[in-house]
Protein backbone atom coordinates (compact mmCIF):
# COMPACT_ATOMS: atom_id res chain seq x y z
CA UNK A 1 0.00 0.00 0.00
CA UNK A 2 1.31 3.53 -0.62
CA UNK A 3 2.61 5.48 1.92
CA UNK A 4 1.68 8.95 2.55
CA UNK A 5 5.07 10.54 1.29
CA UNK A 6 4.56 8.25 -1.73
CA UNK A 7 1.30 9.81 -2.38
CA UNK A 8 2.90 13.15 -1.80
CA UNK A 9 6.02 12.96 -3.96
CA UNK A 10 3.48 11.91 -7.12
CA UNK A 11 1.64 14.41 -6.26
CA UNK A 12 3.81 17.04 -6.33
CA UNK A 13 5.25 15.27 -9.92
CA UNK A 14 2.07 15.25 -11.15
CA UNK A 15 1.40 19.11 -10.77
CA UNK A 16 4.78 20.01 -12.29
CA UNK A 17 4.94 17.55 -15.32
CA UNK A 18 3.76 17.86 -19.24
CA UNK A 19 2.33 15.25 -21.15
CA UNK A 20 5.31 12.67 -21.55
CA UNK A 21 6.35 12.78 -18.04
CA UNK A 22 2.12 12.45 -17.04
CA UNK A 23 2.99 9.50 -19.49
CA UNK A 24 5.51 7.90 -17.20
CA UNK A 25 4.09 8.42 -13.86
CA UNK A 26 0.61 6.98 -15.26
CA UNK A 27 2.85 3.80 -16.15
CA UNK A 28 4.98 4.19 -12.79
CA UNK A 29 1.57 3.93 -10.82
CA UNK A 30 0.33 1.25 -12.61
CA UNK A 31 3.65 -0.94 -11.95
CA UNK A 32 3.19 -0.43 -8.50
CA UNK A 33 -1.05 -1.43 -8.17
CA UNK A 34 0.46 -4.56 -10.28
CA UNK A 35 2.90 -5.42 -7.49
CA UNK A 36 0.67 -4.50 -4.57
CA UNK A 37 -2.38 -6.18 -6.45
CA UNK A 38 0.24 -9.70 -6.65
CA UNK A 39 1.06 -9.08 -3.05
CA UNK A 40 -2.39 -9.23 -1.85
CA UNK A 41 -2.97 -12.59 -4.19
CA UNK A 42 -0.09 -14.04 -1.95
CA UNK A 43 -1.66 -13.49 1.12
CA UNK A 44 -4.68 -14.15 -0.34
CA UNK A 45 -6.76 -10.99 0.19
CA UNK A 46 -8.64 -11.06 -3.07
CA UNK A 47 -11.15 -7.68 -2.76
CA UNK A 48 -7.51 -5.98 -2.11
CA UNK A 49 -6.37 -7.78 -5.13
CA UNK A 50 -9.51 -6.27 -7.24
CA UNK A 51 -9.40 -2.91 -5.95
CA UNK A 52 -5.61 -2.87 -6.89
CA UNK A 53 -6.48 -4.58 -10.46
CA UNK A 54 -8.96 -1.77 -11.04
CA UNK A 55 -6.89 0.95 -9.81
CA UNK A 56 -3.53 -0.60 -12.72
CA UNK A 57 -6.66 -0.65 -15.34
CA UNK A 58 -8.12 2.93 -14.65
CA UNK A 59 -4.09 3.68 -15.64
CA UNK A 60 -4.49 1.43 -18.43
CA UNK A 61 -7.35 2.80 -19.91
CA UNK A 62 -6.30 6.54 -19.43
CA UNK A 63 -3.31 5.38 -21.14
CA UNK A 64 -5.09 4.31 -24.31
CA UNK A 65 -7.30 7.28 -24.06
CA UNK A 66 -4.46 9.80 -25.16
CA UNK A 67 -2.73 7.79 -27.44
CA UNK A 68 -2.32 9.65 -31.01
CA UNK A 69 -3.74 7.31 -33.63
CA UNK A 70 -2.47 9.51 -36.52
CA UNK A 71 0.65 7.66 -35.99
CA UNK A 72 1.85 4.65 -37.27
CA UNK A 73 3.75 3.87 -34.32
CA UNK A 74 1.38 4.39 -31.48
CA UNK A 75 -0.75 2.45 -33.22
CA UNK A 76 1.62 -0.49 -32.28
CA UNK A 77 1.61 1.17 -28.53
CA UNK A 78 -2.64 0.93 -28.60
CA UNK A 79 -1.63 -2.87 -29.89
CA UNK A 80 0.08 -3.22 -26.39
CA UNK A 81 -1.64 -0.93 -23.95
CA UNK A 82 -5.11 -3.48 -25.65
CA UNK A 83 -3.58 -6.48 -24.53
CA UNK A 84 -2.23 -5.41 -21.04
CA UNK A 85 -5.73 -4.40 -20.54
CA UNK A 86 -7.27 -7.33 -21.51
CA UNK A 87 -4.82 -9.30 -19.25
CA UNK A 88 -5.89 -7.19 -16.03
CA UNK A 89 -9.38 -7.63 -17.07
CA UNK A 90 -9.08 -11.43 -17.07
CA UNK A 91 -6.92 -11.49 -13.83
CA UNK A 92 -9.81 -9.57 -11.76
CA UNK A 93 -12.65 -12.00 -13.14
CA UNK A 94 -10.17 -14.84 -12.45
CA UNK A 95 -8.40 -13.66 -9.28
CA UNK A 96 -5.63 -15.16 -10.19
CA UNK A 97 -2.59 -13.81 -11.56
CA UNK A 98 -2.50 -14.02 -15.20
CA UNK A 99 0.54 -12.95 -16.55
CA UNK A 100 1.15 -10.15 -14.36
CA UNK A 101 4.51 -10.57 -13.87
CA UNK A 102 5.00 -10.13 -18.34
CA UNK A 103 2.60 -7.21 -17.62
CA UNK A 104 5.18 -5.56 -15.47
CA UNK A 105 8.16 -6.51 -17.63
CA UNK A 106 6.24 -5.24 -20.45
CA UNK A 107 5.33 -1.98 -18.51
CA UNK A 108 8.96 -1.26 -17.40
CA UNK A 109 9.95 -1.55 -21.21
CA UNK A 110 7.13 0.98 -21.77
CA UNK A 111 8.48 3.15 -18.82
CA UNK A 112 11.75 3.25 -20.06
CA UNK A 113 11.15 4.41 -23.43
CA UNK A 114 8.52 7.35 -21.97
CA UNK A 115 11.27 8.31 -20.08
CA UNK A 116 13.56 8.84 -22.81
CA UNK A 117 11.01 10.90 -24.44
CA UNK A 118 10.03 12.70 -21.83
CA UNK A 119 13.33 13.36 -21.50
CA UNK A 120 13.34 15.33 -24.65
CA UNK A 121 10.29 17.15 -24.15
CA UNK A 122 10.16 20.59 -23.14
CA UNK A 123 7.02 21.48 -23.52
CA UNK A 124 5.16 23.20 -20.36
CA UNK A 125 3.59 21.42 -17.55
CA UNK A 126 -0.27 20.44 -18.05
CA UNK A 127 -1.25 22.19 -14.79
CA UNK A 128 -0.29 25.71 -16.09
CA UNK A 129 -2.43 27.62 -13.24
CA UNK A 130 -0.79 24.93 -10.51
CA UNK A 131 1.87 26.43 -7.32
CA UNK A 132 5.49 27.02 -8.37
CA UNK A 133 7.10 24.37 -5.52
CA UNK A 134 9.90 25.11 -4.08
CA UNK A 135 11.48 22.50 -2.39
CA UNK A 136 14.22 22.90 0.56
CA UNK A 137 15.71 20.49 3.29
CA UNK A 138 16.44 21.25 6.99
CA UNK A 139 17.71 18.74 9.68
CA UNK A 140 15.70 17.99 12.41
CA UNK A 141 17.09 16.08 15.37
CA UNK A 142 17.52 12.56 14.19
CA UNK A 143 15.88 13.39 10.59
CA UNK A 144 16.03 15.43 7.53
CA UNK A 145 13.19 17.07 6.70
CA UNK A 146 12.05 18.59 2.81
CA UNK A 147 10.27 22.11 2.89
CA UNK A 148 8.09 22.95 0.52
CA UNK A 149 6.75 26.24 -0.22
CA UNK A 150 2.65 26.64 0.24
CA UNK A 151 2.73 22.57 0.96
CA UNK A 152 2.94 19.85 3.54
CA UNK A 153 6.24 19.31 5.07
CA UNK A 154 7.51 15.84 5.25
CA UNK A 155 10.04 13.54 6.83
CA UNK A 156 12.26 12.12 4.67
Amino acid sequence: MMTNEQINAYTLRISQANASALTVITLELEITWIEEALAFLEREETEEFVRCIDKAQKAQQELMGVVNLKNTVALDVLTIFSYINKQLIVSKIKRADIELHRLIEMLNKLKNSFSVLAEQDASSPIMENSEKVYAGLTYGKGTLNENTFGGKDFSV
